[in-house]
């Protein structure tokens, strides 16, 4: 005889289990304190325990969805059994539960002694570097570990508590066994009612938030510390987003054999370097690629503050129908026509990322691979890294972004870079506007301009990243509008909704304007003249506007601005010279270094004397000669040549074509090998 199920032993059921999850969030807890004290600088904090507080809090929001990620299996499981309302099947899964509820625990567990030695080692939690044990030498690795850590006394010590896990939850379920309370009868709506609370319940608790996003990784950045931000979250997120990363990597894919150059990485430098063998630099190939700034007394006595600002989707293309009635250059375009602006230049990739890792690492986004940041490859020290020539000349180095510093990983990536700090909105004032994406434009031009104000005898190298222009196209109340009346081609080019396009044209605006206000107030300030500022997109926008072959350039084309006291101009300059991303950086250590290494795969577009030729992730490759198109999914080449009016027409295989075409090439090949073999230059 099947007897029926009776509603209240399942309610005083999830009581019990209830208690259950609320000791081992408690435990979590004490695990995060004591992870606290054990990390933790007190005299760091100074002015910042409220954000410590912040900090334990939303770690128990993180506890929390994991710990209903656990429990989800459970409670779908016990409503299926209420609603085929049988108690031999309740009575049968409780054995069950035991184990279930003692595994995971002992898995999440483990997962926290390992982010415990890795940050012990890494000062980080789990990234994708935990994959190294299985592709390093293992054994190695092992012995290493065991010499260094008390390995026997923490298997001990995790098995006892292992032990300790298993008798709670058999307790806890043991008193689920044995209640005999009086049964009270329920309705089928009480019932059904509850089920779906139960459902509810779980998900938002297994989400972590109410808000458009569920809890994530970027969300443990709350405050100016880093630490503080790295208190709140567990290695069990970040081991969850370092799996993500492994997964997405492209297998398999040989870019260096793609591009012509398998087992002959030395010719891809010499076409590279357009030199012969005996011009390449002994064992350490790369080193060949180590260039030098010319000597300048002028820049050793004073050195200038550079900022290079990356726009967020500050393409070109809409620049051309600026006008008094159609205004979404504001103040800007008065810069853009004092200083130097180059209207032939390329964004690195399509998606902000990858554009962020051609200046920012010197090197081209590579087509069919994953971003540097994301790859197994993160983690080196690279010669190459951007800030890195400054840091060594002095210089202090921030990267700034208006967002979540730790979006992509960047509080961990940017530091192998050579930046000093790693600033997003958690690092600014509290009382600053933002959207969903992080802060208004200006206030994060404020911040800017309130770190180079900071007099701590080190001039100031900052690369900044906006957000603003960025669906949900949103503006602060603080922003009086500028015209913005559509014209009739301009109308004709729209695609889709033309609601959703006027406000990307507007916070498009607000941006510029916004920037255009803070170069005034540079060079309105002491700042004028020893402040360099260089200002891209990184891509143009693609929701609006269709675009043909021939209108390719317009398509990846990004401003490239640079404003440049009169005492450290340039003697020559050709702004319609040919570049793109990679150029940015290499330009800038000429203009602002003496004497100083770099290595970059972009050259100084202030340097007439060679040949400038632009490029990006989709195989567009550009020079003031020539123009080719490279697929590298089918290997297909397409040529042209460019009109006056900046569109293509086809072409003939040329020389030229040849030329830009194995630059491109042996460019990427290189960028490969700089990757996958990295060194340092003295």
């Amino acid at each position: 005889m099947n007897e029926k199920l009776q509603f209240n032993a399942i309610l005083r059921a999830l009581i019990k289990l209830f208690y259950l999850n609320g000791i081992f969030l408690l435990l979590m807890s004490l695990y995060r304190l004591f992870f606290f004290s054990y990390f933790a600088n007190l005299s760091d904090f100074k002015g910042l325990y409220s954000y410590l507080i912040k900090a334990f809090i939303l770690g128990m929001r993180y506890d929390l969805a994991i710990i209903a990620y656990i429990n989800l299996p459970v409670t779908l499981t016990i409503i299926i059994i209420l609603i085929l309302n049988r108690k031999a099947y309740f009575k049968n899964l409780l054995k069950p539960i035991t184990y279930y509820y003692s595994t995971m625990y002992s898995l999440v567990s483990i997962l926290l002694i390992t982010d415990f030695g890795f940050f012990l080692y890494f000062k980080n939690h789990i990234n994708i570097l935990i994959f190294g044990i299985i592709e390093d030498d293992t054994g190695a690795l092992i012995s290493t570990i065991y010499e260094n850590y008390p390995i026997i006394k923490a298997v001990i010590g995790f098995s006892v508590f292992v032990v300790l896990i298993y008798f709670i939850c058999k307790y806890v379920i043991s008193l689920i066994e044995s209640d005999t309370k009086e049964i009270k009868p329920y309705s089928v709506f009480v019932k059904t009612g509850f089920a779906l609370f139960l459902v509810t319940a779980n998900v938002l608790a297994a989400r972590g938030s109410l808000g458009l996003f569920p809890l994530g990784v970027m969300d443990a950045e709350i405050s100016p510390n880093s630490f503080i931000n790295k208190l709140a979250i567990t290695g069990i997120h970040t081991f969850q987003q370092a799996i993500e990363f492994r997964m997405k990597e492209t297998k398999d894919y040989n870019l260096t054999k793609e591009m012509g150059y398998e087992n002959n990485i030395e010719q891809a430098f010499m076409d590279f370097l357009d030199v012969d063998a005996s011009r390449l630099n002994g064992k350490e190939i790369g080193l060949s690629l180590v260039r030098k700034t010319r000597k300048n007394i002028l820049l050793q006595d004073a050195k200038p503050n550079v900022i290079v600002i990356m726009m967020e989707g500050f393409g070109a293309d809409l620049m051309k129908y600026n006008s008094e009635e159609f205004d979404v250059l504001g103040d800007l375009k008065k810069h853009f026509a004092s200083d130097y602006f180059f209207p032939n230049f390329l964004s690195g990739d399509v998606g902000t990322i990858g554009s962020i890792e051609s200046v920012c690492f010197n090197i081209p986004k590579r087509p069919q691979s994953k971003p540097l940041t994301q790859s197994k490859y993160a983690y080196n020290d690279y010669a190459f890294a951007g800030a890195k020539p400054y840091k060594k000349a002095g210089y202090e180095t921030i990267f700034m972004y208006g967002g979540n510093a730790n979006w992509r990983n960047m509080l961990s990536i940017m530091p192998k870079v050579g930046f000093d700090f790693i600033e997003g909105q958690g690092s600014m004032k509290p009382e600053y506007l933002k959207n969903q994406w992080g802060v208004y434009d200006e206030f994060l031009f404020d911040h800017i301009y309130e770190r180079i104000s900071v007099k701590n005898g080190k001039p100031k190298f900052i690369f900044v990243m906006t957000t603003s222009n960025h669906p949900p196209y949103s503006l602060p109340p603080t922003y009086k509008k500028l015209p913005l009346n559509i014209s009739e081609a301009l109308n004709d080019r729209i695609t889709g909704n033309k609601d959703l396009a006027k406000m990307r044209f507007q916070t498009y605006q607000y941006s510029n304007q916004r920037l255009a206000e803070f170069i005034t107030r540079i060079k309105n300030s002491e700042f004028a003249e020893n402040t360099i500022i260089a200002v891209t997109g990184d891509h143009n926008f693609w929701d609006v506007f269709d675009y043909k072959t021939e209108e390719l350039i317009d398509l990846y084309s990004v401003p490239f601005y640079i404003y440049i006291p009169k005492k450290l101009k340039p003697e020559t300059s050709d702004t319609g010279t040919f570049g793109c991303h990679i150029d940015i950086l290499p330009t800038l250590y000429n203009l602002s270094l003496s004497d100083a290494k770099y290595i970059s795969i972009g050259t100084n577009l202030f340097d007439l004397s060679i040949p400038h030729i632009a490029f990006n992730v989709d195989g567009l490759i550009m020079s003031s000669d020539a123009v080719a198109t490279y697929s590298s999914i089918n290997k297909s080449t397409s040529y042209y040549r460019l009109n006056d009016n900046r569109k293509l027409s086809p072409s003939n295989q040329t020389d030229k074509h040849n030329m830009i075409l194995k630059h491109y090439k042996s460019a990427l090949a290189v960028t490969e090998y700089l990757i996958k073999n990295p060194f340092d230059i003295k």
